[in-house]
């Protein structure tokens, strides 16, 4: 590997594929979009039974050499949720990579989740695999290097150039918009990406809904033990 991966860890419905569009926008790295999702759901060694069928090539070394071969051309970025990645995120896997991550209020993710998928799995909600790749970095002495959905959404441009800064980027200003339309790499989860392949750049969000009350167990169970997680990085939120 001769050039750097750098990773931004997410949460289902967080802003991330903005986010992603926004380096892809950049021109100077190879971005892939979920890459362990393929492994996740539909590898042969897959953690969910969420799908029935089967893509080639995407056991766990599969995936993670298609990206390590990647960087040896080019620098490397990569959007994808923890979860996806969990048989890999030990402090050597980890230690490795460019990590940042980005989060979004839990009242609004798991809401937006729940639409979509309302038999979401624990692993699904996102948050408790965030936190496993942030204690691996405090554990290497890192930085949290952690970018706030809503504060990226209302003022883009000094957030962008402070992740660009703390992950040894150079600063593109020019990559804050882009023109709209469905990107290759998002073929697989297409049906997800609808709502960013019609931006043109960040916009601001709506304020998260309220907690979901106790006549919501699930919901409300998922948003009790994704709160700590939450916390603990927006305090390190750029």
């Amino acid at each position: 590997m001769s050039h750097p991966i750098s990773v931004l860890w997410s949460i289902p419905r967080s802003v991330s594929t903005s986010f992603e569009r926004m380096v892809s926008e950049r021109g100077d790295h190879t971005v892939f979009d979920e890459p362990f999702s393929r492994a996740y759901y539909f590898g042969p060694d897959r953690l969910s039974d969420r799908y029935t069928e089967t893509i080639p090539h995407s056991a766990y070394d599969e995936v993670l050499a298609e990206i390590e071969e990647a960087a040896a051309e080019r620098p490397v970025f990569v959007k994808d949720m923890a979860y996806q990645a969990q048989p890999l995120l030990d402090e050597a896997f980890v230690g490795r990579l460019h990590n940042s991550f980005m989060v979004r209020h839990p009242a609004a993710t798991l809401r937006s989740l729940e639409r979509t998928w309302p038999d979401f799995t624990d692993d699904e909600t996102g948050w408790e695999h965030l936190g496993v790749v942030a204690d691996h970095l405090d554990a290497l002495g890192r930085e949290l290097v952690v970018v706030e959905a809503e504060t990226l959404c209302e003022d883009p441009a000094p957030v962008v150039a402070d992740w660009c800064d703390r992950m040894g980027l150079e600063q593109r200003p020019d990559a804050l918009t882009w023109e709209p339309g469905m990107r290759p790499e998002w073929e697989l989860w297409e049906e997800w990406h609808g709502s960013t392949a019609r931006t043109t750049g960040f916009a601001p969000l709506r304020p998260p809904p309220p907690p979901p009350g106790e006549d919501e167990p699930r919901l409300r169970a998922a948003y009790d033990a994704a709160m700590g997680v939450y916390e603990r990085l927006r305090a390190h939120a750029l």
